[in-house]
């Protein structure tokens, strides 16, 4: 099947090499699914299960007697008998009846005290926590300030919270909504409450969330008041996500995260602040699939309806600003390649650990910028608060002003390359789609210089990543850099995989048609990294020997592509992060027939069973076996499958990311991941406007 005869199953890495991180990554649906479970809700099981004893209890047994009695006698005594088992019976009843109502009544009582007990407790401990919470070495956070970043907002897709998918719009939509419930780190697999309390889970397919009755949507339009988040509020969110249709009741392929949303099987309002979920089955993706995806915000039904259900502008005007959020900022402008505004929402509904409200910060501000050095020079004059920026100009920075600070995070957005494994796009050129050939689809992946794209675009400050979906900081499931060096694609030694490369594009045939080969390239990629594209259609034409053809584009032009299954290649580029660290919901979504992001009608026999086996599959380990058996499958090294298994979207690099930014500017440790969960650094970043060093 075309696969490396010295790479076969088993060979590099196994599922033992995890032991250490598997102590830190453990399996967090199993955990919740065993703490979750409430004081009252145990007291009033236990309190039924109380009634079923006494009821068993009464269950009587004979009494035999050996005399012999005449027909009439036996006749007579069995009436009596009869007699006297009813009235047994229905003293029984009535005994059971009054044991049953006394036992409820204790069991509501120990539940009332105990529910009044747990009140006690929770304001015990906040009291406690606010007493005791460590102060940070930079101080309480103080409020006011406006900061000022610099992001590509221009490179923006939809202001429908349902329907986003690109990294900017991430940001944006960070300040001004909120999720069901949130990563409180995801790296380590820890979930908090946003709008609810993280799930009680009395059975392992239900799900109950209790919503924060201070929850309110924003004081504005279409919300003016601000009133109270309901249960039935996310039931609205839900249908939608679950419906995937247009205004006219059309599917809409643009809802990339349908089938995550189908897995809620039920969704009901108990009471207004009491909402139950349910799944179809045992699922380990269910809370990450769902309300923890990115794009998992709840909007208020009101924008929902004029927005998105009685009309389609949420999705046909991306530039103009159409919010319907709860978050900590109220969107004010947005001029796409100017900058984007929010304010301070007064009536933001959370605390900090001193009992001080949130956010600190009167205002946020993210310029649409893109050239390195025009960013650097807004940081050196104090017009931005810090940047995120090659590795060269951080220490630059940090060289000539010794008192900004360094922050290091492994760079969420992957770098990978493309292709298209649909068979009814007849190619750019109209001569047939190339890549149906896994041959050319595995020649493209074997001239893509890795370790050449790291030094190009971040100066040696990243690391290869062997899928998008599995970026080298994520240990648990990526083979380590060391294997990745034996890896075809990956070898520390390109000229073999050139000539690997070549050899499979001569058994293809496709050099002697004469065709060239159809790329894309984001036009934001080739304004952050100039020449870039020069760069990468150099390295496929001398590596391949076939000519290469460019095209510059927005990425929405890209999005829509996607969508329509015409997408052509596409070179070294950005893509989102990861929504999870676990692949199992981006497999389902992505690489199963049918699933809403599977844009490159891959399929795969193995490829399927492995990913809705993962998906029942609750032990980390054992979902760590099939998580490496995928792995080969998709890098087309699989003993059985060969290239014909071979992944449509393949990783290249991750970078590692430098900030450097100046003393004033705060973001608390769990702000930095690799995914830049922007509520973390948005909610409770705060800005120290006595410092020395601020502007004026």
């Amino acid at each position: 099947m075309g696969c490396n005869p010295d790479y076969t199953r088993g060979i590099g890495w196994q599922v033992n090499r995890q032991r250490s991180e598997q102590v830190s990554e453990r399996n967090y649906w199993q955990r919740m699914r065993r703490n979750r479970m409430s004081r009252r809700a145990l007291l009033r099981a236990s309190g039924r299960a109380g009634v079923g004893a006494a009821g068993l209890a009464l269950v009587g047994c004979g009494d035999d007697d050996d005399g012999q009695q005449s027909a009439a006698q036996v006749a007579a005594q069995q009436q009596q008998q009869q007699d006297a088992m009813q009235q047994q019976a229905q003293q029984q009843q009535q005994q059971q009846a009054m044991q049953q109502q006394d036992q409820q009544q204790s069991a509501d009582q120990a539940a009332q005290q105990a529910d009044q007990q747990e009140q006690q407790a929770v304001a015990d401990a906040d009291d406690q926590q606010q007493q005791a919470a460590a102060v940070p070495e930079s101080g309480i956070p103080s409020y006011g300030g406006t900061m000022r970043r610099a992001s590509t907002i221009e490179t923006h897709d939809y202001w429908d919270p349902h329907r986003g998918v690109f990294g900017p719009t991430q940001f944006m939509h960070s300040m001004l909504y909120n999720n069901l419930i949130r990563w409180k780190n995801k790296e380590k697999a820890e979930m908090e409450a946003d709008i609810s309390a993280l799930p009680e889970i009395p059975d392992p397919t239900t799900y109950v969330f209790n919503i924060n009755p201070r929850a309110a949507w924003h004081d504005a339009y279409p919300t003016e008041g601000g009133r109270n988040i309901t249960a039935e509020d996310i039931v609205v969110n839900v249908d939608r996500n679950t419906a995937g249709v247009d205004s006219t009741g059309a599917e809409d392929g643009s809802f990339l995260g349908l089938s995550s949303w189908r897995k809620i099987a039920t969704a009901d309002a108990v009471d207004e602040h009491t909402l139950r979920t349910t799944s179809d089955g045992i699922d380990s993706t269910y809370l990450s699939a769902t309300f923890l995806r990115p794009f998992g915000w709840m909007a208020a039904p009101e924008g929902i309806r004029e927005w998105g259900t009685e009309s389609d502008v949420w999705r046909d005007d991306p530039t103009t600003l159409r919010v319907a959020g709860s978050g900590p900022f109220i969107a004010e402008s947005y001029e796409p390649t100017e900058v984007f505004v929010a304010g301070r929402n007064p009536n933001y509904w959370k605390d900090d650990a001193w009992g001080q409200q949130l956010p600190y910060v009167d205002r946020m501000e993210y310029y649409n910028l893109f050239d390195e050095t025009a960013i650097e020079t807004a940081v050196r004059s104090k017009e931005l608060d810090g940047a995120w920026l090659n590795i060269s100009r951080v220490e630059s920075l940090l060289n000539d002003f010794p008192q900004m600070q360094r922050n290091t995070v492994g760079g969420g957005f992957t770098i990978m390359i493309r292709t298209n494994y649909n068979p009814d796009w007849p190619g750019e050129d109209g001569e047939g789609n190339p890549w149906l050939d896994r041959r050319v689809a595995a020649a493209f992946h074997l001239a893509t210089d890795r370790y050449l794209m790291i030094d190009t675009v971040y100066l040696g400050s990243a690391k290869p990543s062997v899928l998008e979906e599995i970026p080298w900081f994520s240990t648990f499931w990526s083979p380590s850099q060391e294997e990745m060096t034996e890896i075809p694609g990956f070898r520390a030694d390109h000229d073999k995989d050139l000539q690997e490369a070549n050899e499979l594009m001569d058994a293809s045939g496709f050099r002697d048609t004469g065709r060239s080969i159809y790329l894309f390239a984001p036009d934001v990629w080739e304004t952050r990294y100039p020449g870039i594209v020069e760069t990468a259609k150099n390295m496929y034409e001398s590596g391949l020997g076939v000519g290469i053809e460019i095209s510059v584009d927005p990425y929405t032009i890209l999005l829509q592509r996607l969508v329509d299954g015409t997408s052509t290649g596409q070179i070294p580029c950005w893509t989102n992060p990861p929504s999870d660290l676990d692949p199992t919901s981006y497999w389902l979504n992505g690489r199963v027939p049918g699933g809403s992001a599977n844009f490159y009608n891959y399929e795969n026999p193995r490829v399927t069973a492995i990913a809705e086996e993962m998906k029942i599959t609750l032990d980390l380990e054992d979902k760590g076996v099939l998580a490496r058996e995928m792995v080969e499958l998709q890098l087309g090294i699989h003993p059985d499958y060969g290239w014909e298994s071979l992944s449509p979207g393949l990783g290249v690099m991750n970078p590692v990311s430098n900030e450097a930014s100046w003393p004033w500017y705060h973001v608390i440790p769990d702000g930095y991941q690799f995914a830049h969960q922007g509520h973390k650094i948005v909610e409770e970043l705060w800005l120290d406007t006595a410092h020395e060093d601020y502007p004026a």
